[in-house]
């Protein structure tokens, strides 16, 4: 930086990377390593970088107000502090470590470099009061925008100077870019450190590996089939390695967002081979084994073709979460019926005993022979099965992530020191069978699984007939991914996109299946291992690409050596520990009873009879345990009967005295889950135990409101219950359908009955216009009869009682609940004399005398006092009233049709919490008490109100308080508490 500027009282300085050696000014207060190797510094945040660039991009910027900026790769300062600038490489930085933390001087010790390294030759060991600074890494083309903020104080450096993420590069700032040549000493220097550095990750993840290939590679093909050549393991090794390269490839490339990331051929997939091999074989029985293994070659390779765009399928559609709909104890199962397959390929690879499960193989497996190979006795502790257990043992006290590499990394070193102590020649350790006996490894060229292919001699009908193991074979491979991504995100701290991680799958697939190899994935505990490693950066993969390639082209004489100890016990390893995951683990973490015994039926199934058979096995186990344990949980949540649960309709006292005597005629069900065929025969069930216990039953509400969904047999019961209520005359009513409604309707439930006169089956939407419904017909019922029995109580009456025959089906907001309540208010018996007496009163005291005589002494006074002052008024449906939170002006009472409270839920919904019929009164509490208005008033039909203003019961109130008082304790307060009893009545049990 070249020039002066004039201090602040916060100065900056801006902060760019290159692989050049620094020093910095004593002002700044920082010192960078000196060493390149050591510039780096382990990150520890969560924010993300702020600009893209390209490894070895220089950045570095300024404010607007400071003087031009320009990056330097000189190991000196050039400038004053106001304005230096730093330079590490960014290269390094993208290519050591994901993330990098950069401290003050301080702060700058071992254990905040990769390299375990001080950042200074004299580091402090006192530790400032400011926090690290942190930025997190996605990708190698991020880089990392700094600025250095201090105080004016230099002495202050040491708390007040830290670097500070910025959240822009553009506006106020100016950005000077600088590029290194891409072959540039300083870039390739840049690189080679970075190799370096991941070279012992990188080792190893090519030992784990060749362990990996070496165990599992030579079961690729069915050990003891004697129509696989003698170059079938070294066939099974180089395709093992094939696809870990493609897999490795296309990760590093950009098919994952993990730079560490860790491919191998997928091991879970063996067994699906294996049943390859035997089928094709029982297709070509009499065939040669050149056109038998051509034929299996091509199965192998499409079964990974077709897994890849399974793959790529998921990934596009962004299915991946999809696959956790899959039960987790089937998929238990049968990782559980890996283990035991790779137990029994163990015993077939050390002891060479075809894996047939039956009384003979047992006694031929614990032959003496045959059980040192495998097994372990007191006087001899360095064999297969012995090895798996000793490691087992360990790990319940050793926790180290480099235990198992360490482990069969020492066991062939003590395998030869114990070998060549006693001087027993290689071929004896072959024939004794410690060592693989494989007659032409030398000469087998490192793609022999390719010569296997020959198109001319494939039959396409044994192709064709392993279709469906392809089948269940993807299925169960593709379970693993959407697994260990989200896993390996976790331990690594990083976001990743899951459906982008399996469109690399599928792509790394398709790649291996094309190149006549297996399939592969990501795998996690390898992974991890390598990562936390300092493998993980694109220079170690590429590193480890080229190892494994060289495994690959020239490693195949290394098979000769590896004894079987090892190749067996890292078989059996894995083998046991799937099996225990599968079979002890889950013995102690909840799991129920049906589960667990699905999990075993699903082992012993893959173990004796097939894999194939074992997944459809555990399928249906889980289907059939599904149905019955789900059968057991009740569809019936709650019962009410009609004197229990009320409507929110606002009723006169004596008419809650009538339904609460009545009530019990109405029965409501609540209902939930999803009704199928195991559970819909407990409300048929129900039902008839209903009429059963009480014969008077007329209505069975049904509320499907916690109800998902119904399959054929549930619309099959309605049907059937409709038939038997309608032959008792009794209503069935729906409510709360929804979606539902219209598959209901298709299966003929609410057709009439042509031999009957009337419809027994209603639907309405709510559980509260259902309830209203029955009470209106009960109400209406009764009062028809009264009119009947009284006629002289309803003066003035002008409507036909045909109208109230209990067979009308109308909606709650129909005439009906008009006539019923008009008719009820004018039938009162009470309502007679006090009504002659009061015939040439005001029209509203008409109303209320009818409502309340039979709980209130109505005063004459008070009716010729304040009935003068009631306004007559008159809304069309829909008319709003009043508002919620407007000035309480006035109070009303209803002469004709209905009205609503209304609360609004949102700004567009909105429900009625409260009907109003002809004599209630509404409004009275607000404007007595000068309080807003708490809901909005409706008018749901057309109607006709009588209305008191708070203007003119404030003057009657000045002229006649006691009238006044009397109006508010006998009239209004009588009123609410009626109110009150039939608002709590309908929500307490709601």
């Amino acid at each position: 930086m070249e020039g002066n500027s004039q201090s602040p009282t916060h100065n900056r300085s801006s902060i760019s990377f290159n692989n050049s050696r620094t020093s910095t000014s004593q002002n700044q207060g920082i010192n960078m390593a000196r060493n390149p190797s050591t510039t780096s510094a382990r990150l520890s945040t969560s924010q993300s970088p702020v600009l893209s660039t390209t490894p070895g991009q220089i950045i570095t910027r300024r404010r607007s107000n400071a003087i031009p900026a320009r990056s330097h790769y000189a190991s000196r300062l050039e400038g004053s502090h106001e304005s230096a600038s730093y330079s590490i490489s960014t290269a390094e930085i993208r290519q050591q470590t994901m993330s990098w933390t950069f401290r003050e001087l301080a702060t700058y010790d071992s254990r905040y470099s990769p390299t375990g390294k001080d950042f200074s030759s004299s580091a402090p060991t006192k530790r400032p009061q400011t926090p690290s600074i942190s930025i997190k890494v996605n990708d190698e083309t991020s880089s990392y925008i700094f600025e250095s903020e201090k105080e004016s104080d230099d002495d202050n450096y040491g708390e007040q100077d830290y670097l500070i993420p910025q959240e822009s590069p553009v506006d106020t700032h100016e950005i000077v870019e600088e590029k290194l040549p891409p072959f540039s000493f300083a870039n390739i220097w840049s690189i080679m450190q970075v190799a370096v550095y991941s070279l012992p990750a990188v080792c190893l993840a090519v030992l784990l590996t060749l362990l990996d290939a070496m165990s599992y590679g030579i079961i690729v093909f069915p050990h003891s089939d004697p129509h696989i050549p003698a170059t079938g393991p070294q066939a099974g090794i180089s395709m093992f390695l094939a696809s870990t390269i493609i897999s490795q490839i296309v990760y590093t490339g950009g098919g994952s967002a993990f730079k560490g990331a860790i491919g191998s051929m997928m091991i879970e997939v063996m067994p699906f081979l294996h049943i390859m091999c035997q089928i094709i074989e029982s297709q070509m029985v009499g065939q040669s084994d050149h056109s038998i293994l051509a034929t299996i070659m091509v199965s192998y390779a499409s079964s990974t073709i077709v897994t890849g765009v399974v793959f790529i399928l998921l990934g596009v559609f962004k299915l991946g979460t999809v696959i956790h709909f899959f039960p987790r104890h089937i998929l238990v199962g049968c990782i559980g019926g890996i283990g035991l397959f790779l137990i029994l390929t163990g015993i077939e690879v050390t002891a060479h005993v075809p894996p047939v499960i039956n009384f003979e193989y047992f006694v031929e497996i614990f032959k003496l022979s045959n059980f040192t190979l495998w097994g372990s006795r007191f006087t001899q502790t360095d064999y297969s099965f012995a090895a798996a257990l000793v490691l087992k043992l360990l790990q319940h006290f050793v926790e180290h992530p480099m235990l198992v590499p360490v482990f069969y990394a020492v066991i062939p070193l003590l395998f030869y020191i114990v070998v060549f102590s006693i001087g027993m020649p290689l071929d004896e350790l072959r024939k004794l069978g410690w060592l693989f006996n494989f007659e032409s490894a030398n000469d087998a060229p490192f793609y022999i699984f390719w010569t296997f292919f020959d198109f001319k001699q494939v039959k396409w009908s044994a192709v064709v007939a392993t279709i469906p193991t392809q089948l269940a074979l993807t299925f169960f491979g593709i379970l693993h991914v959407p697994i260990n991504v989200p896993a390996l995100a976790v331990s690594t701290r990083q976001d990743v996109d899951l459906s982008n991680e399996i469109i690399g799958h599928g792509l790394s697939n398709i790649l291996s299946g094309l190149a006549g190899t297996t399939q592969n994935y990501l795998v996690y505990s390898n992974s991890l291992l390598y990562i936390r490693s300092g493998g993980d950066s694109t220079t170690s993969g590429v590193l480890l690409i080229l190892m494994t390639i060289f495994l690959w082209v020239k490693g195949s004489f290394v098979i000769q050596y590896v004894p079987t100890i090892i190749v067996g016990a890292l078989i059996f390893h894995l083998g046991v520990d799937l099996l225990k995951e599968s079979v002890y683990d889950t013995w102690s973490v909840g799991m129920h009873p049906s589960e667990y015994f699905t999990i075993i039926i699903i082992v012993m199934v893959m173990g004796v009879v097939g894999f194939t058979e074992g997944i459809m096995v555990g399928i249906l186990l889980a289907c059939i345990f599904f149905v019955v344990m789900y059968s057991r949980r009740s569809i019936i949540r709650e019962t009410f009967t009609g004197a229990q649960l009320r409507s929110n309709v606002h009723r006169l006292f004596r008419q809650q005295q009538f339904l609460d005597k009545v009530g019990s005629q109405i029965h409501i069900i609540k209902l939930q889950g999803f009704m199928f065929f195991g559970t819909v025969s407990q409300l048929d069930t129900h039902i008839k135990d209903i009429q059963q216990s009480n014969s008077k039953t007329r209505f069975i509400i049904l509320d499907f409101s916690l109800i998902s969904g119904v399959d054929y047999s549930g619309l099959e019961t309605f049907l059937r219950i409709k038939r038997h209520l309608s032959s008792t005359k009794t209503h069935l009513i729906f409510c709360g359908l929804q979606s539902m409604e219209n598959e209901l309707r298709l299966s003929g439930i609410f057709d009439t009955d042509e031999t009957m006169d009337t419809t027994f089956v209603h639907t309405f939407e709510t559980l509260n216009n259902s309830l209203e419904w029955c009470e209106n017909y009960l109400l209406s019922t009764y009062y028809r009869k009264s009119v009947q029995s009284d006629p002289k109580s309803v003066p003035n009456s002008s409507w036909n009682l045909s109208q109230m025959e209990p067979n009308i089906a109308s909606t709650p907001r129909g005439q009906q609940v008009s006539f019923a309540a008009d008719l009820i208010i004018k039938a009162h018996p009470h309502a007679t004399p006090i009504s002659a007496s009061f015939n040439n009163g005001h029209e509203p005291f008409r109303f209320l005398v009818q409502a309340l005589s039979d709980t209130v002494s109505i005063n004459k006074e008070l009716l010729d006092a304040f009935g003068p002052k009631f306004e007559h008024q008159s809304y069309e449906a829909g008319e709003l009233i009043y508002s919620a939170g407007s000035h309480s002006k006035a109070l009303y009472i209803v002469e004709s049709g209905e009205l609503g409270l209304q609360v609004n839920d949102s700004e567009k919904d909105s429900r009625i919490v409260e009907t109003l019929l002809p004599g209630t009164m509404v409004g009275e509490l607000e404007m007595f008490s000068s309080r807003p208005r708490i809901c909005s008033l409706v008018a749901l039909s057309d109607a006709t109100v009588w209305c008191l203003s708070k203007h003119n019961f404030i003057e009657l109130s000045n002229n006649h308080p006691h009238l006044a008082l009397k109006f508010v304790t006998e009239i209004a307060v009588t009123f609410d508490t009626v109110r009150f009893y039939n608002t709590v009545h309908h929500l307490v049990n709601q």
